[in-house]
């Protein structure tokens, strides 16, 4: 359990990092007073640079000619509208429970969530929420666990078109069991979310969601429900 949930946290702080790397671009200073903006795509040392620009021109420029090379943010303004001004997205997701930890002895289970949510004040960061419940079953006992919890995401552009993202999330979870007809609920529990993703936009209006989850729902505070959520949504983008 320790090692999944470290695992999941380095996958986190991971991506918060690599957000704010990815969102610097190249600053070609010239020293006739041109500044041009773009990746460096090579570098000959004392010879010459290639800078791809936006608009994925290939230029070329001998060493002699620059002045300094710089790294510098990139317009949040100017990347929000390439993404057509879609900073948000709410949708359902579906997928598979992999029990670990204190609750690894129970079967595979199925996940489901109500509500995937995320907005992104930045090109990088926001905040997310997630209403979702689990269930397993053996020997004619069922099981679930539900929660809704919220928190912050990062989020980087892999493509013109997805984006890589993590998030981390606090709330309240509660149990379920129901044998013979008869069911059972527990109070109320803390409940984390550590989660990565990938979210490709198909349409100017809809999201396609590939994510991976550690939940955490802590009974006793000495028996915690754990499990490593695995699943595929659709979510409708907002403004």
């Amino acid at each position: 359990m320790k090692k999944s949930t470290l695992l999941l946290f380095t996958l986190l702080v991971s991506a918060v990092v690599f957000a704010q790397q990815n969102n610097l671009t190249d600053v070609v200073y010239l020293k006739n007073g041109s500044i041009l903006r773009g990746i460096i795509i090579e570098q000959i040392p004392n010879e010459s640079i290639k800078l791809q620009t936006a608009d994925n021109n290939i230029l070329v420029y001998k060493t002699d000619e620059i002045e300094r090379i710089t790294k510098e943010p990139v317009s949040n303004r100017n990347n929000f509208r390439n993404n057509d001004e879609r900073k948000g997205f709410i949708g359902l997701s579906l997928g598979a429970a992999f029990p670990v930890g204190d609750a690894s002895g129970m079967p595979i289970g199925a996940t489901l969530s109500l509500i995937d949510f995320g907005y992104l004040f930045t090109q990088n960061i926001g905040i997310a929420g997630k209403w979702f419940g689990n269930g397993h079953a053996e020997n004619g006992v069922s099981f679930g666990v539900g929660g809704l919890m919220a928190g912050f995401l990062a989020s980087t552009p892999i493509s013109p078109k997805a984006n890589f993202e993590g998030r981390g999330l606090i709330g309240l979870g509660t149990f379920t069991a129901e044998y013979a007809g008869e069911s059972a609920s527990s109070d109320a529990y803390f409940a984390y979310d550590l989660g990565v993703g990938v979210r490709i936009n198909t349409s100017n209006k809809v999201s396609l969601l590939i994510n991976a989850d550690y939940i955490g729902v802590d009974y006793t505070g000495e028996i915690d429900y754990n499990s490593v959520n695995v699943t595929f949504g659709v979510a409708f983008r907002l403004r």
